[in-house]
């Protein structure tokens, strides 16, 4: 009875070994797929971050290659590469480039209001503190190319802000800010 158990077992372990011996490997594998993922994502990470709102053209480099998008302007993929053979990842980030001064000037509507200061060419994402609800006392001129580009008016925030703001209060021209449309005032 023992040798009939035996043999029994021993074909079991015979089988079942080539699965045992992919399972306990799994997780070798995953880590180094896992690695090569973050040392990629990284790599992504840092190329998008070095080149997003910038007007360089960005170069490709050892593991990381960019390439226009289709059909919008200063748009970019990056794809990043890490690895060797079933080890391979690639992680792709987009980032937009600045758009340059040069292309934004001449878009404002043609309008017979003066305003006390010059429009800004470009805004930031961030919106005006309240202390200088314009950014026209200092705040533009201090944090400007630290933000890249000017505060967003309180009265530009958010659409509803906008809509029912007062022109005749505004010190530089934001009418259609953001494609809002002209200002039911404006005119």
């Amino acid at each position: 009875m023992n040798i009939v158990s035996t043999m029994v077992g021993l074909s079991i372990m015979g089988a079942a070994s080539p699965m045992m011996l992919d399972m306990s490997l799994a997780p070798i594998i995953a880590q180094k797929r896992a690695t090569n993922f973050g040392v990629a994502e990284a790599a992504a990470v840092v190329f998008s971050a070095q080149y997003e709102g910038k007007l360089d053209i960005p170069q490709n480099t050892d593991t990381c290659i960019a390439s226009p998008r289709e059909e919008t302007q200063n748009a970019y993929s990056v794809t990043c590469t890490e690895g060797d053979g079933k080890y391979v990842q690639s992680v792709t980030r987009a980032f937009r480039l600045a758009v340059p001064d040069s292309d934004l000037d001449g878009n404002s509507v043609d309008t017979s209001r003066e305003f006390a200061y010059e429009t800004p060419t470009r805004y930031s994402g961030r919106s005006c503190p309240y202390y200088d609800a314009w950014g026209t006392n200092g705040y533009n001129d201090q944090y400007y190319s630290v933000l890249g580009g000017a505060c967003i008016p309180l009265d530009a925030w958010t659409q509803t802000a906008y809509q029912f703001s007062n022109p005749d209060s505004w010190l530089y021209d934001i009418n259609n800010y953001n494609g809002w449309g002209e200002h039911p005032d404006y005119s």
